[in-house]
């Protein structure tokens, strides 16, 4: 232990220092992409195990927040469409294609409503909406997948009687609207002719898990990392405390006597 008592120093001291603040930062990085894996794993088995359509009402009751438990799952709604508030969805892209979403208010039998994505339709590279279908008139009943709303970004306008937007984001669109809106909207899975239903959400979790696990590697090689630093630097003292033994007086005796030694033919 004496040998190594220079990591006492204080330039040892903040390398150590830097060190440990290195490796923690790993581990909560490691552990940061484990629990999105996990989370991205979780969605991809309801979407996959998703079958039957529960009721809206027990799925996203009005005046209630998502639950975590119901995001990615089927519902069934019942109401009609609000299509004087109809919203579009400009820059979006479907199965690598660019276009549009139509989203309709279904306003609900309690005077509340639930945004529908009624599907996709493709861009025309004309700068405007294409044609799409209208929203059907009358009760309509619509199973859609429970999809969380979006961060707000840019804004909304109102262009050619419907309101134009990029995100899908209570925050922006619910002061344009009269009614109150569910905690999330949906996508109908079965679009009507002429629209594309949007595709079915996959979250790659094996990637967030090869990032935990690489965040824990390098986690691992910092101390590896300092025990090589530690033994080399020994090694330099080492070498410079034999050379600086073979240079001083006296320091080569066995070199000394054999070049002083008689030779016994004289």
């Amino acid at each position: 232990m004496q040998r190594y008592r220079f990591v006492l120093a204080p330039r040892w001291l903040l390398l150590t220092l830097a060190g440990l603040v290195v490796m923690v930062v790993c581990v909560l990085l490691s552990q940061w992409q484990w629990g999105r894996a996990v989370e991205r794993a979780a969605a991809n088995d309801v979407i996959e195990h998703s079958r039957e359509a529960a009721p809206l009402d027990a799925t996203l009751p009005p005046g209630e927040g998502l639950d975590d438990d119901v995001r990615w799952t089927l519902v069934e709604a019942t109401g009609v469409y609000d299509a004087e508030n109809e919203i579009v969805l400009r820059a979006q892209t479907n199965n690598s294609l660019n276009g549009f979403e139509i989203v309709t208010p279904l306003v609900l039998e309690d005077g509340t409503a639930i945004l529908v994505d009624r599907g996709f339709v493709p861009s025309e590279n004309t700068g405007s909406v294409p044609d799409y279908p209208e929203a059907p008139s009358g009760e309509v009943t619509v199973t859609g997948r429970v999809y969380e709303y979006e961060e707000s970004s840019g804004g909304v306008s109102e262009t050619g009687g419907h309101l134009e937007s990029r995100r899908l984001s209570i925050d922006m669109l619910g002061p344009h609207l009269d009614y109150e809106l569910r905690s999330a909207w949906i996508a109908d899975i079965e679009p009507a002719e002429g629209f594309t239903a949007l595709e079915t959400p996959s979250f790659k979790d094996w990637q967030n898990y090869s990032y935990a696990v690489q965040w824990a590697l390098f986690a691992a090689m910092v101390p590896l990392g300092w025990v090589v630093l530690a033994r080399r630097e020994r090694r330099d003292m080492d070498t410079e405390d034999a050379e600086a033994t073979a240079t001083a007086p006296g320091g080569e005796p066995e070199a000394a006597a054999s070049s002083e030694a008689v030779n016994p033919r004289t």
